[in-house]
């Protein structure tokens, strides 16, 4: 082989090197790039995705209020009932019944004051 046959295909080496490192860096930065596109694509997902479920959240929220205050004056209608039945049962005297009771002998004293304040 002569000098120069060397000389060329150490050229043609080096090169390919060269022309094959290229390629991996232009590569690693094709998929660095990709990466990137793809990691801004995953944040707006998920994103609207959150969003999304916000939104959700704040309709059950509601649902769920209503829901809890229809059952809580259930409840206290219940809880009202029972201790006027207890109330009755103990005493003999009827809640419904000494209200009134209590709402005519507050007219009476108001009655009373005026006739009293007239003299």
């Amino acid at each position: 082989m002569s000098d120069n046959t060397v000389v060329k295909a150490a050229k043609n080496v080096v090169e390919s090197g060269e022309g094959i490192a290229r390629n991996i860096w232009l590569a690693g930065l094709g998929l660095y790039s990709r990466s990137l596109d793809e990691a801004q694509q995953l944040n707006e997902k998920t994103t609207q995705a959150f969003e999304e479920l916000v939104e959700r959240g704040k309709q059950v929220e509601t649902e769920a209020k209503e829901c809890i205050g229809k059952n809580a004056e259930k409840a206290t209608d219940e809880v009202e009932a029972g201790m006027n039945d207890l109330f009755y049962r103990l005493s003999g005297v009827d809640r419904e019944k000494l209200e009134r009771m209590d709402e005519k002998i507050d007219k009476l004293t108001a009655a009373v004051e005026k006739l009293a304040a007239e003299k």
